[in-house]
């Protein structure tokens, strides 16, 4: 069996696995080739089966799977693949180890395997597209984020006034409520103190009219008592 490797790329609007094979006339790579990527999953299981530490079979059925939408699967067939000993192969564990990180939504990582995919293989005009087109996305993410902090904090700065105000109001209110009962107490104490200085006042005038009252009654029983003098 012959040995081969693919490679997979990522392009702005979508991934695209591009297949480099050593081997032209090997038989999986045909199948790959051909889009039979079940078919060629089977193959590369078969060989597996014989030869379970031969990295480029790895790596191959991580390429398949890839394709098939199997992404964790075929990350963990590319990581089996790392320990192959030439640079350029290795480079291409590593490109396509990004690959499918980014597809996962794992940006960060697959940064991080761009960058020892160019350090592999410096010609690697595809891994600097990636390396490249991950930092910006990168930034891009940072910027946004920063932008939502900063609404955040706006909201949160605008909230934090919107109760402060909230509360001087209700203070305000209280205040108000307050000032306004105390102002009702003390008219309800003038209005039962001039009330009860006119309840005085009546009940001192009826004592003074009980007591001219009884005082004329006096005077009539004295002067009622005494002879009338004769007249002349």
């Amino acid at each position: 069996m012959n040995r081969f490797y693919y490679k997979s790329f990522f392009l702005i609007t979508f991934f695209l696995l591009w297949v480099v094979t050593i081997f032209p006339k090997d038989s999986a790579v045909k199948l790959y080739k051909s889009e039979k990527y079940d078919e060629a999953l089977k193959k590369y299981d078969r060989i597996l089966k014989e030869h379970p530490d031969w990295e480029e079979a790895h790596f191959g059925k991580g390429t398949s799977l890839y394709k098939s939408d199997q992404i964790e699967e075929a990350l963990r067939e590319f990581e089996k693949a790392i320990s192959i000993k030439d640079p350029v192969q290795k480079s291409a564990v590593y490109y396509n180890i990004g690959n499918t990180l980014l597809k996962s939504n794992r940006v960060d990582e697959s940064l991080q395997f761009y960058k020892r995919a160019l350090e592999l293989n410096p010609k690697d005009f595809d891994a600097k597209h990636n390396f490249e087109l991950v930092k910006l996305m990168l930034k891009q993410q940072e910027s946004k984020d920063q932008k939502q902090n900063q609404q955040k904090d706006e909201n949160k700065k605008q909230k934090d006034k919107q109760n402060q105000q909230f509360k001087q109001n209700q203070q305000n209110e209280e205040k108000q409520k307050q000032k306004q009962q105390q102002q009702k107490s003390q008219q309800s104490k003038q209005d039962e103190k001039m009330k009860d200085q006119k309840n005085a006042a009546q009940i001192l005038d009826a004592l003074k009219d009980n007591e001219k009252n009884l005082m004329q009654e006096r005077m009539k029983t004295k002067y009622s008592g005494m002879k009338k003098e004769k007249d002349w």
